[in-house]
């Protein structure tokens, strides 16, 4: 199932942002003949070539931020990126989702079903607003952003040191609960009220640590699903990342600064680069 924002909303929206084509943008190139100087035209229309990928560092920070002012750049970039990722699936080995502008998503997501359940390989999703009916009130009827889009890469480690550091978090978490007092008082004759909400909701607590603690205390094995969901998460990652000229390095480790999933764990990471206008987030799951 895709995620919901992959459903168009807005209705009758006939010039929805599908990816420019190479000829609409070599067209539009041509208006900017006057202002840019031939190193960047050239680079822009190696760019619209598939030469390379957008992201790779062949233009300094300063005329990348420059760049990214414009329109064009963003049009050219959303194409690169787009195309180059899709090319590089269509050229591997393997029965991939891939999900685009002809089914009228404004990004591209794929996937792979393994045992029966999508696994997450790339996304990219450059979405924008329309209709003013789904417009924020704030937000004036003719607002372009400049933001090219968002980047989520995927990958599945094996690492008993991040079991550990879960079983030891989830360990303190049930040792705290099992020391917390009801806080309040009970009076006799008295049905209901906030202590006996606090301890349905305090038992649910230890229940769920409980379980958490049992399933990934008793995980000794790989599975032969895991091992494959390993292999080919891994195996995909490090080619997008050859294509676009990072490596791990790139990336800063930012699991903590908002939350995984509105809690805290061990077993996930989620580690960013970011460049003008463009965020790429590296999915790390942990098993």
């Amino acid at each position: 199932m895709k995620p919901l924002r992959y459903l168009r909303l807005y209705k009758g929206a006939n010039d929805w942002n599908r990816v420019k084509t190479k000829e609409e943008l070599l067209e539009l190139l041509k208006e900017y003949k006057g202002i840019l100087t031939k190193p960047i035209l050239s680079y822009l229309n190696s760019l619209i070539e598939l030469e390379f990928s957008v992201i790779r560092e062949y233009i300094s920070d300063s005329d990348r931020k420059v760049l990214a002012e414009l329109e064009i750049y963003k049009k050219v970039a959303i194409y690169n990126i787009y195309n180059r990722t899709q090319n590089l699936f269509n050229q591997q080995n393997g029965e991939f989702i891939i999900s685009g502008n002809d089914d009228e998503i404004e990004g591209l997501n794929v996937s792979i079903e393994l045992n029966n359940r999508d696994v997450e390989l790339f996304d990219f999703d450059y979405e924008e607003i329309h209709s003013s009916e789904y417009r924020a009130p704030q937000i004036p009827s003719d607002f372009k952003t400049m933001k090219i889009g968002d980047i989520s890469l995927y990958q599945k480690l094996e690492s008993k040191e991040q079991q550990e550091a879960e079983l030891n978090r989830i360990m303190k978490i049930l040792e705290t609960l099992y020391d917390e007092k009801n806080p309040y008082s009970s009076r006799p004759g008295v049905v209901g009220g906030p202590g006996i909400t606090w301890e349905l909701d305090h038992a649910r607590k230890i229940q769920e640590y409980e379980k958490r603690f049992k399933q990934l205390d008793s995980k000794k094995e790989l599975s032969d699903d895991d091992k494959k969901e390993i292999e080919i998460t891994n195996r995909i990652h490090d080619l997008i990342l050859e294509d676009f000229g990072l490596t791990n390095k790139s990336f800063v480790d930012e699991s903590n600064k908002f939350g995984i999933d509105h809690e805290e764990t061990k077993l996930k990471k989620r580690l960013v680069k970011r460049l003008p206008n463009l965020t790429i987030t590296d999915h790390i799951n942990y098993i």
